[in-house]
């Protein structure tokens, strides 16, 4: 009965999230990662240049050498053609997405739906990338509602669902697996996800902090030993490879006068790791998840979208904040559980 209390309480507390960003003002939306440019003829002002993959709805847009930022209310029109090749892509992505996942976990593997509870697997590591799955997919929705026309508020919120519903898809085609099984710590991650991406769209403070992934390949991968025989392994359940950070924009953050001795590309990170996340059979043979923990680091973290230049092209700008979402090689310094200083995470040279 505590647990179903519980879980009432989290989704209460997440549906409260979701409505209250909704109803934010369409004003509360990123700023800069929308903007293409400026018409060339008009270098005080002009008029915005729309190109595919940006926002086309009542945004304040920055130009360059304007000390204010510019109301532009740019009307949002919606493309129906647009519309239609948005949906037929993102539909064909998750069909192909669909067939892969289900060669490499589902594929001679069904049985009755079940329920499962897996708070030992991978040390609860893996509910970071379900919350990453979730959040990550939810950003590439919202780049194809808001290309066919959709203002923010119905982008966003309408991203935020697409991208909960397709991690909550997978969550039941595990249920119907023998070696699996729906997971509802898993399904909350998936939620939690969606409702960061959610959130940090529509309120403006929050764009200061993103969920970023990086990862290198475990020797687990390398060696091709997933934890049940027979399962394709590949990146996305390699788990010992991959790292997630909380990463903070300390420039954004700053007073006025001291963001002048802050770079604007240069933020800090909080990042969670899994350890010893080898195959099962090379685990402690008594108790099997005794060696897998989480470890825990700081890094430097770098917005590649300050760094990379600013061309006028809507592929181009698409790139730029996609790669948002990656955490590049860093110094770091793991403060748990052990002490050690890595010269770029995730490589493994490291002092300590």
């Amino acid at each position: 009965m505590r647990t179903n209390k519980r879980h009432i309480v989290w989704i209460m507390v997440s549906v409260g999230i979701v409505v209250c960003a909704w109803l934010l003002p369409g004003q509360a939306i990123s700023q800069q990662r929308y903007v293409t440019g400026m018409n060339a003829s008009d270098s005080t002002g002009g008029t915005p240049i729309m190109a595919p993959f940006h926002r086309s709805d009542h945004v304040l847009l920055e130009h360059p050498g304007a000390p204010e930022r510019v109301d532009t209310s740019v009307k949002p029109v919606v493309k129906w053609d647009r519309v239609a090749i948005s949906f037929g892509s993102l539909a064909a992505a998750v069909g192909l997405f669909h067939v892969y996942q289900s060669n490499a976990w589902w594929k001679n593997d069904r049985t009755r739906f079940h329920v499962i509870e897996d708070p030992d697997y991978q040390a609860e590591f893996d509910k970071f990338g379900h919350t990453f799955g979730a959040y990550y997919s939810s950003h590439f929705f919202d780049e194809a509602y808001t290309w066919a026309g959709m203002d923010s508020a119905t982008s966003t919120l309408l991203a935020a669902f697409s991208g909960a519903l397709w991690e909550f898809y997978v969550e039941i085609e595990d249920g119907f697996a023998s070696q699996w099984g729906f997971s509802r710590g898993d399904a909350k991650a998936d939620i939690l996800g969606a409702t960061m991406f959610l959130a940090r769209n529509r309120i403006p403070f929050l764009r200061n902090f993103q969920y970023k992934w990086s990862y290198f390949p475990s020797n687990k991968y390398l060696e091709n030993k997933p934890d049940i025989p027979g399962q394709s392994l590949n990146f996305i359940e390699d788990y010992g490879g991959q790292a997630y950070w909380f990463c903070f924009d300390i420039h954004g953050m700053l007073p006025e006068g001291l963001k002048q001795y802050w770079p604007k590309w240069l933020n800090l990170a909080l990042g969670a790791s899994g350890e010893y996340l080898e195959p099962l059979d090379n685990a402690h043979p008594d108790h099997i998840f005794d060696l897998r923990h989480k470890a825990w680091q700081i890094s430097l973290d770098y917005d590649i979208g300050k760094l990379l230049p600013d061309w006028d092209n809507g592929i181009w700008q698409f790139f730029k904040r996609g790669i948002d979402y990656w955490h590049f090689p860093a110094p770091a310094f793991r403060f748990y559980p052990e002490k050690r200083f890595f010269i770029l995470y995730p490589f493994r040279m490291s002092i300590g």
